[in-house]
């Protein structure tokens, strides 16, 4: 029997391409799993990824073990049971000191991890919301002033001293610390291609599997579908509002958990929502919170000073506000009354 030999080396050819693509298409693990009062789910793309997830799980349970406000034996927890006593620290909690403390002098105290008394005293830390007088905001005010909490190497040993009656929590730049450590052990396991949902938090390892990039959908603040959608990779995405934990005073008055500093209140921003992009989780983290405190004119004559992130403002009056540096990868999906780029 005669047989085509250029059919039989093209077909096997063709069957060894196939062959390829499957055996180069990278293996997909996805871990969830309970953290930092948020439910987590990591996707990860490579060989050795459930290795890494694992290794993954392990530091954010570490993590929470030394920054939670509420467990006994955290750092944290242990410092603010010291009542001015000095305590000595790991490593991670000394570094998001020296960050949110660069962060405090930088946004004026718009970020402030030094409010944890005035927080409880409205019930936000334990759900029994109220509103205090103005005499007990006044007197707990005066221990809130961060800049005087201190950092003090004594050889190998790092030790935390903060003033009498002074409580901290790293709350507000946890999850982005977290997901910036998450990253960091992905590319040890040479994980090329992740995408991490932290509960607010969105952050990715490179672009898709495929080459495309992620598709991040912006909540919308008054339910229902993503009022916009952002194409990125190797970015983080945090958002900021004050739409899903808040109470109804005995006024008929509605009190956000996110506080003014300078007010000891919850904050009256002109912002429902505050969505910054960047490379790093733990600098969008804190200046999702700072930039809805500062409210819509601050934070964007903050950005242009400063720089080194995208944002998406959404305020009350139904407006979206976006930087420049996003005008190809946003797309605008609600109706607002209007929508505006903000160039530098």
């Amino acid at each position: 029997m005669k047989m085509n030999f250029r059919f039989v080396i093209v077909f096997c050819c063709s069957l060894a391409c196939v062959f390829s693509l499957f055996s180069c298409k990278p293996k997909k693990n996805t871990e969830s799993f309970n953290a930092m009062n948020t439910f987590m789910t990591i996707q990860a793309y490579g060989s050795k990824s459930e290795e890494a997830l694992s290794t993954v799980k392990n530091r954010v349970e570490q993590l929470e073990n030394e920054l939670s406000t509420t467990m006994i034996g955290s750092d944290i927890h242990t410092l603010n049971d010291a009542n001015g006593n000095t305590v000595s620290i790991h490593d991670d909690t000394a570094f998001l000191f020296n960050f949110t403390h660069g962060m405090y002098k930088a946004t004026d105290g718009a970020l402030n991890p030094a409010l944890y008394p005035v927080i409880s005293a409205w019930g936000f830390t334990t759900g029994d919301y109220r509103i205090p007088a103005e005499s007990e905001i006044e007197e707990l005010l005066l221990k809130t002033d961060f800049s005087k909490a201190q950092l003090i190497q004594n050889g190998d040993t790092q030790n935390l001293k903060v003033e009498p009656g002074m409580k901290l929590d790293f709350g507000a730049v946890g999850k982005g610390y977290a997901g910036d450590e998450i990253v960091r052990i992905l590319r040890q396991y040479d994980v090329k291609y992740a995408l991490l949902d932290l509960g607010g938090n969105v952050q990715t390892l490179g672009t898709k599997p495929d080459g495309s990039l992620w598709t991040v959908g912006i909540k919308n603040p008054w339910g229902g579908d993503a009022v916009c959608s952002i194409k990125i990779a190797d970015k983080a995405i945090v958002t900021s509002g004050g739409y899903e934990r808040f109470f109804t005073g005995e006024d008929g008055k509605k009190y956000i958990h996110i506080f003014d500093s300078k007010t000891g209140h919850p904050c009256e921003s002109d912002l429902l929502s505050v969505s910054i992009v960047c490379e790093e989780g733990l600098y969008a983290d804190a200046l999702s919170t700072s930039l809805f405190v500062m409210g819509k004119d601050k934070s964007i004559e903050w950005w242009g000073e400063n720089g080194g992130f995208d944002f998406i403002l959404i305020t009350k009056e139904s407006e979206l506000y976006y930087s420049s540096g996003l005008t190809d990868s946003i797309q605008v999906l609600y109706p607002f009354n209007a929508v505006y780029e903000v160039k530098l």
